[in-house]
């Protein structure tokens, strides 16, 4: 007799069906997400993994470049960083014909033991990492008159520095990984790393190197050498100076910069206190601080220095002449400050030349009105102020100029003695080389040239980055300038015989929060230019917070005429009898 199911039967048996089929629709969509994972999001994982499972690879490192500077007499590269080559030891296991033989003929000569050997072999047959590394040459030339195979020698080169800490402010160093930091080092890591190479070794899913493929070794690319504009006397003349006067002023730190106005070339470049390469890991109390280079990193207040830029504007514009002149008071004032000269007194009837030679704000302030701000902005963009000059050193400062959209009128009128507006020393000497080069500015640069390995060389060509003043004006200013140096604050810098011409700075420092100044820490500078002529060089010298005398004229103006001399007696200018007896007769009053 056939008794149907119960209603209740049927529905509890088409809900666990359901639940069943539920279950490995589920279990379906796990597998399918899971698969998408593996196989398309961690696509690059596994793949890497498997590679790995496959292949051991050993990256091998490039020789670094080398940098060498020369001087005016001579062809010769003098190195300031060179590599002192020594050797890695590397056993390909597939190579190898008879493992105790190379045991024993390898260890004694790179110090250990056969035994010790044989057991990395037997640990690890298929790949060996260098057993040694620092290995002299005599290690290798013993190494290689065994006559062994599977034995690979890696030249691994370790910096080091002829001319001890010569130049390491804009050198930087080279830190444990084989990387640049600061420096040039750090600008140029890339060209003078080269490119790694690698030996890759095949093996099998049990990790058993295959002995019947062949490794793949592909050679690493050497480093180009690096050939500078620098040159060697004149960076040790500069650094001799700049370290004697930080010492002489107590001050904190000091700097010179010396450029090629023609070609950009750096002729040196010298800060004081500075490092030791060979020994950056060892500085005082990791201030890395130490590792910058102030002419490029540090932007600073550059005060009156700055004055023959904005003086230019108002002679490159016709506004004025060297000769136009003016009645000037101790003081003026502009929105709601009051400006002052340095003496906080009156000069009276002043020239634009007096007003450099008096180095005085307030005739400043007066001729930069007559210039106004649109033209102003039009010249600090020639100058290329606010912008990198793409000196090759890691780490330059654009320095800071003023929204001109929302510059006050102090502002401007602050802008013309070199407050309100930041710039590096490089950016300043940029500017003075365009004085000294007839107004074209060119860029500044430490490179002179690129050596490949294969020998091939490519110079760097001197780049003209525009006109900043007219070829006039820039004859006036030189002129201007030498009466500066001749009867103005600049007469330390004067060098007897040679017509020299530049400008004096001294410029309050200001507070972190930029709502004033120190009112007991200056810095002083001068930048300038020699001889007029035909200007070889343009300089700018700098010491940051002196302790005996705060004036630039007495602290970087005689550091600059240091220098000057040193440079002119290496390149063997002579003296111009004249105008040394002008000087002379100028100095006992005979004429003005």
């Amino acid at each position: 007799m056939y008794i149907a199911p119960r209603i209740e039967e049927h529905g509890a048996l088409k809900f666990r069906i359901t639940m069943v089929l539920v279950f490995f629709i589920v279990l379906f969509l796990v597998v399918v997400v899971r698969l998408f994972e593996k196989q398309v999001v961690q696509h690059e994982y596994y793949s890497t993994m498997a590679y790995n499972q496959r292949y051991r690879e050993e990256r091998l490192k490039p020789v670094r470049g080398e940098i060498f500077v020369s001087d005016v007499y001579s062809d010769t590269k003098y190195p300031l960083v060179a590599n002192k080559t020594l050797w890695a030891v590397m056993i390909i296991p597939n190579q190898i014909i008879d493992n105790e033989e190379l045991a024993r003929g390898l260890g004694p000569i790179i110090g250990m033991e056969p035994v010790e050997i044989l057991q990395k072999l037997e640990n690890d047959p298929v790949y060996i990492p260098p057993l040694k590394h620092k290995l002299s040459d005599d290690q290798r030339k013993a190494i290689e008159a065994l006559h062994m195979h599977g034995i690979v020698l890696i030249p691994e080169a370790h910096r080091y520095y002829p001319e001890g800490t010569m130049g390491a402010k804009f050198l930087g160093f080279v830190d444990n990984d084989g990387e640049g930091r600061y420096g040039i080092e750090g600008y140029l890591n890339e060209e003078l790393k080269g490119e790694q190479g690698k030996l890759i070794a095949e093996r099998d899913v049990l990790g058993r190197q295959i002995t019947v493929v062949d490794n793949k070794l592909v050679l690493p690319k050497n480093g180009q050498d690096i050939v500078l504009t620098v040159d060697r006397v004149i960076q040790f003349i500069s650094e001799n100076a700049i370290k004697k006067a930080v010492e002489l002023h107590k001050a904190d730190s000091g700097s010179v910069v010396v450029m090629d106005p023609k070609t950009g070339g750096i002729l040196a470049l010298a800060e004081f206190p500075s490092f030791n390469p060979e020994e950056y890991d060892k500085v005082e109390e990791k201030d890395y601080s130490i590792f910058k280079c102030m002419a490029v990193t540090d932007a600073y207040e550059s005060g009156s220095i700055f004055k023959p830029i904005a003086m230019g504007m108002g002679l490159d514009t016709g506004e004025v002449t060297p000769d136009t002149g003016e009645y000037f008071d101790a003081n003026v004032k502009v929105d709601d400050y009051t400006i002052w000269n340095s003496q906080r007194k009156p000069y009276g009837y002043e020239t634009m030349t007096q007003v450099l030679e008096n180095s005085d704000n307030v005739g400043m302030v007066w001729m930069i009105k007559k210039v106004g701000k649109n033209r102003l902005y039009d010249y600090l963009d020639k100058f290329k102020f606010g912008q990198p000059t793409g000196i090759e050193i890691e780490g330059e400062s654009i320095g800071s100029v003023q929204d001109k959209d929302y510059v006050p009128e102090v502002g401007i009128a602050t802008t013309s003695f070199g407050q309100g507006i930041s710039v590096t020393e490089m950016q300043m000497l940029q500017a003075m080389g365009a004085i000294a080069n007839n107004g074209l500015m060119v860029q500044p640069h430490l490179v002179k040239q690129y050596i490949n390995r294969d020998g091939s060389v490519k110079d760097v060509e001197p780049n003209i980055v525009g006109r900043a003043f007219s070829d006039k004006t820039s004859k006036e200013l030189q002129e201007m300038l030498v009466s500066v140096v001749e009867r103005g604050h600049g007469k330390m810098a004067k060098v007897k015989g040679y017509k020299i011409g530049g400008k004096t700075g001294t410029a309050q420092i200001p507070l972190q929060d930029r709502r004033g100044y120190e009112t007991d820490k200056f810095t002083g500078s001068f930048l300038g230019l020699g001889p007029t002529d035909d200007p070889l060089f343009v300089m700018i010298t700098r010491i940051n917070v002196p302790r005996d005398v705060i004036w630039a004229e007495t602290v970087a103006a005689p550091t600059f005429g240091e220098i000057a001399k040193g440079i002119l007696d290496y390149y063997q200018v002579p003296p111009d009898k004249e105008w040394a007896k002008e000087q002379t007769d100028r100095e006992k009053g005979k004429i003005k």
